[in-house]
This record gives structure tokens, C-alpha cells and sequence, in this order.
């Protein structure tokens, strides 16, 4: 028994509509987050305690230095100490005694009294009294200044003050230094660790509950979608609105949010940034209520809405010339494979009379029927070879044959005639307006007593022109006015079509097309004719 695979039981809406990219589960939003978080602390928290490991050292120099300073004027102006360096045995010989003491008072690490010449009177190891002091400046204070500065001493690196003692005449008679031990920076570095490590863990567990919290968020504006998805089914759409033939727009209260290159192409926009006004003179459709034209650029456009939830319309734009291009292509393969209906359904009729004049055995009126046949097929043959145009009389072949299938005779007048070369679109033209027009004019005669149908299609000092006449009743009064309106028509509901697109066509090129009512060879007709300008005549 083959194995199913799981089905997730909260699948995004979108992946229902686009196939979304795989996303690993450490590259979504909540993982992304919370390590990047993570490796932000871990990577900043070491050089943070550095930095304030460095402040801190400084803060204590800093201090160490005032100090130091202070109490080494403090004990160069000591009696003893005075005494001591003016010679006094006694004093000499506690001195070290008494300065051990004031240096537990005052906290420090050492107090050193020295001789002009440097040598230790005092110290806080009974073996260096004697020893000449080390390190750091020894001329400055026989010149009566203080100087502070960090040296490496006998008892470590540290900070002190180098004061001169002077007696009541000013002379300098040796040097008082307080001293402070600097701490190891690495033992301050330690230090500040353990004192910031409570805070330290508090802060980055509040930061990465803070992180889930925002990717929950995140997450949720973002439809459950992770980053790789939304762009992948972003591009996904993007690909489809750009290979569409019409032309989109989203709009959302007043402003344009999509446009894709159609709609940019139709509306003449193309580097404009989004969003963007509704566009001026542009009718924005009812929704569900169908298709309205409307000229933009001079071009005219059928518009379509439909809604897209949360108030938002999607706008289709159509390019009504190719819409109308392609009604016309239609119109025309309906008009050959009606051509051609009537063509087969005439000639099974043939073929079926002349099977039974066979059988009976009368070859004679079979024979005559076939030379009849040929003679009328030979009469139309030359009737539109003065048209020079192999689509336009094969047109009238068929509308001959139709005809025929309709009980009308159609005349094709002996003056039709056209130039070898037409402008560009005339030839189209006449081909869309001679099968209409005939076909209307067929539809109006049929029926009618000795039913006729006259074409003539050749050129006069104007132009070219096609003239239809047929024997039928005629246009109704009522629609005189709207004959080559979309929908209207003499013979009801669904039809209305074909003037209305002749009429369009013959707009974009300049021609007029026109009918009337006229009398000729004792017989009312009616007539639609189409004028149209060529070059060769305008000149």
C-alpha cells in the first residue's frame, strides 16, 4: 500500500494559489531572529566589558593620581619628616617607624622619604631603607616642582607623586612620594564581568523574548509566509500581470497600487512611481457591471472591474482596436464557413440532380444542367476578375452561390472594377463592408417578389466606392439614426454587430458609409453606400 505524505493542517492561502519555495526551519523569521539575536550579544558582550574594564582602570588612575598628590604635600610638610632631612639622628631613626603608620591611616601602598640624593629613608620593607629610590623622574623635584607618574617599582606597577620637602629657608632638602598600586587590568576586567553578569543574562533574556515576540508578529503580518516565500510568489505574479495581454491597475480609494507594463503602455506612464491619483478623464467601472469604452491618448480602451476584497478594484484595460480586429476576424471566419455551407448544400443539390437524371437514363438534361451549371460558374468568374483582388472575389463567389441558396439574384454591375494596389486597410475594408452589407441585404430581399441584390465596387474621382442595393422593404424609420449602433437591428436581440464594426473600421481610414431609399427601373431599392478617400484621389 503506496504511503501518504502529510498535509500540513494550516496551509497559507497563498500556497493554494502559487507553488512556494522551501524555507529550512533555522532560515524562518522566529529562528533568524532569536539567533541573531543571540550571536549579537554573545558577539558584543565581551568587547563591551573591555570597553568598561578600560573606563574603570582609568577612573582608578585618575583617582590613585589626585590622591597620591594630595598626601604626598601632606607629608613633605610634616615636622618629622623636616627634621629628619635637616639632620636630626633621633627623628631619622623613627621616621620609617612613623611613616609605616600614617601609611596604614591613609590607605596607601607605600610612603617613601628620600635624601637629595634619592636614598630611602623610609619604606615599607626594612630591607629597601637605604636603597636608592627607583624609576621615573629624580631632577624635578631638586628644582622645587611635584611631579606625578606610573612606574614599575619594587612593589609593582603603580601610581605616585614625587614632592619636594624644602626647610624654612627654601632649600630642597630631599623628596616625600605616596604611592598606590594599580590593580591588574585583567583583575578589573573580572571583575566588572562578575558584577555585570546578573544584568547581562536579564538583558538578553529580555531581548530574546522580545525577538520571538516580533517575529510572532512579524510573522503574522506576513501571512504565515516566511521572506523567501513572499518573494517567490511575488515574482510569480509579477511574471503573470507582465505576459498579459490587457492591461491591470489596483486601485484602493482614489489611488493606482498595481500597474503593469500594458496598463503603463495604454495610459502612457511608464516611469511614473506608484502609487498614483486615479487617472483624470479615466471612468473608473462599476464593479460586476460590465465592460464601458472610454478614449485615452486617442485611443479607444474597454474597461472591466471587478472587486479584489478589502477595497480594492482590479481594472482591465483593452486595447478596443485589437479587440475589434479580432471581432472581425471572427465575423469573417463565420462569414467563409457560411460561404461554404452554402456552397456544399448547392452542389449536393447538384449532384443529387444529376445522379437521378443519370439513373433515369436522361444524360441529355444531365448534360445540359452541367453546361448550365459551368456557364453561370464561368459568367461569375468573369464578373470579379475586374477586381483584381483574389480575397474580395472569392468573397463574391460564395455571396453568389449564397444567393442562389436564398432564391435572390445578385448582380455584380459591369462597371466594378479596382486598382491593382490598395493603401494599407482598404482592402480590408472592403472585404468586411461587401460581406456585410451583401449579407444584409440578401437577409432583406429574401422572401421578397423577383428578390433582387446589385454590388457595385469600383473607383470614381473621389475615391473608391461600394454600393449595395437590395429590393427589401428597407430600414425602419426607427432605426435610421442608430443602424451602425453595437446591438441595433432590425431582426431582434443578438444581432447588430456587423454595421457596427464596418462603421468603426471605415471611421479609422476616413471613409463614410450612408443609405437612403431610391427608385430606378420601376423598382424601389434600398442602398448603402461606402465612400472611400485613396491618396491617388485626395491629390
Amino acid at each position: 500500500m503506496p504511503s501518504r505524505l502529510p498535509v500540513p493542517s494550516r496551509v497559507p492561502p497563498l500556497a493554494r494559489e502559487v507553488a512556494l519555495p522551501h524555507t529550512p526551519r533555522l532560515l524562518r523569521v522566529g529562528p533568524r531572529l532569536f539567533l541573531t539575536t543571540l550571536g549579537a550579544f554573545l558577539l558584543l558582550g565581551l568587547p563591551v566589558a573591555g570597553l568598561v574594564s578600560q573606563g574603570v582602570y582609568g577612573g582608578i588612575h585618575r583617582s590613585f593620581a589626585e590622591r597620591s598628590l594630595r598626601e604626598s604635600r601632606l607629608v613633605a610638610t610634616l615636622p618629622p619628616v623636616v627634621a629628619a632631612l635637616s639632620g636630626n639622628a633621633a627623628e631619622r631613626a623613627n621616621l620609617n617607624a612613623l611613616m609605616n603608620r600614617y601609611r596604614a591611616q591613609l590607605g596607601a601602598d607605600y610612603v617613601v622619604v628620600t635624601d637629595r640624593d634619592a636614598r630611602r629613608l623610609t619604606h615599607p620593607n626594612a630591607a629597601q631603607v637605604g636603597q636608592r629610590m627607583q624609576g621615573g623622574d629624580f631632577t624635578a623635584f631638586l628644582r622645587g616642582r611635584s611631579v606625578t607618574e606610573t612606574v614599575q617599582g619594587t612593589l609593582g606597577r603603580s601610581v605616585r607623586s614625587k614632592v619636594p620637602v624644602v626647610d624654612g629657608a627654601g632649600r630642597v632638602l630631599g623628596l616625600a612620594s605616596v604611592g598606590f598600586l594599580l590593580p591588574r587590568l585583567r583583575d578589573v576586567f573580572l571583575d566588572v564581568l562578575r558584577a555585570g553578569l546578573p544584568w547581562y543574562l536579564l538583558a538578553l533574556l529580555s531581548a530574546l523574548a522580545l525577538a520571538l515576540g516580533v517575529a510572532r508578529r512579524v510573522k503574522t503580518e506576513m501571512l504565515g509566509l516566511e521572506p523567501e516565500q513572499i518573494a517567490g510568489g511575488l515574482r510569480q505574479y509579477r511574471a503573470v500581470l507582465n505576459t498579459l495581454e490587457e492591461g491591470v491597475l489596483v486601485a484602493r480609494a482614489g489611488q493606482v497600487f498595481v500597474m503593469n507594463p500594458q496598463a503603463r503602455a495604454l495610459l502612457g506612464t511608464p516611469d511614473a512611481a506608484l502609487p498614483l491619483p486615479w487617472p483624470p478623464g479615466l471612468p473608473l467601472p462599476v464593479p460586476g457591471a460590465g465592460p464601458v469604452t472610454a478614449e485615452v491618448a486617442g485611443r479607444p480602451v474597454l474597461l472591466a472591474a471587478q472587486e479584489a476584497g478589502e477595497g480594492a478594484v482590479v481594472v482591465t484595460l483593452r486595447d478596443l482596436a485589437r479587440v475589434r480586429a479580432l471581432a472581425d476576424e471572427l465575423t469573417q471566419s463565420q462569414r467563409y464557413a457560411e460561404l461554404l455551407r452554402a456552397q456544399t448544400h448547392e452542389f449536393t443539390n447538384r449532384l443529387h440532380t444529376l445522379a437521378g437524371l443519370l439513373h433515369l437514363g436522361e444524360t441529355r438534361e444531365a448534360l445540359a444542367l452541367i453546361h448550365a451549371q459551368s456557364a453561370r460558374h464561368e459568367a461569375h468568374l468573369q464578373a470579379v476578375g475586374a477586381l483584381r483582388h483574389v480575397r474580395l472575389s472569392a468573397l463574391l463567389l460564395g455571396k453568389f452561390d449564397r444567393a442562389a441558396e436564398r432564391g435572390v439574384t445578385l448582380t455584380l454591375d459591369p462597371l466594378s472594377a479596382l486598382p491593382g494596389t490598395l493603401p494599407p486597410g482598404v482592402l480590408d475594408l472592403l472585404e468586411l463592408a461587401a460581406g456585410n452589407l451583401i449579407e444584409n441585404a440578401l437577409e432583406a430581399a429574401s422572401g421578397t417578389p423577383d428578390a433582387e441584390v446589385r454590388v457595385l465596387i469600383a473607383t470614381d474621382p473621389e475615391g473608391l466606392v461600394l454600393e449595395v442595393r437590395d429590393t427589401g422593404p428597407g430600414v425602419p424609420a426607427a432605426l435610421a439614426g442608430t443602424l451602425t449602433v453595437r446591438g441595433v437591428s432590425s431582426r431582434g436581440m443578438g444581432r447588430g454587430v456587423g454595421l457596427a464594426l464596418v462603421a468603426d473600421r471605415a471611421q479609422a481610414l476616413g471613409a463614410v458609409l450612408t443609405h437612403d431609399r431610391v427608385r430606378a427601373d420601376g423598382r424601389d431599392w434600398t442602398r448603402f453606400t461606402l465612400d472611400v478617400p485613396l491618396p491617388e484621389a485626395e491629390e
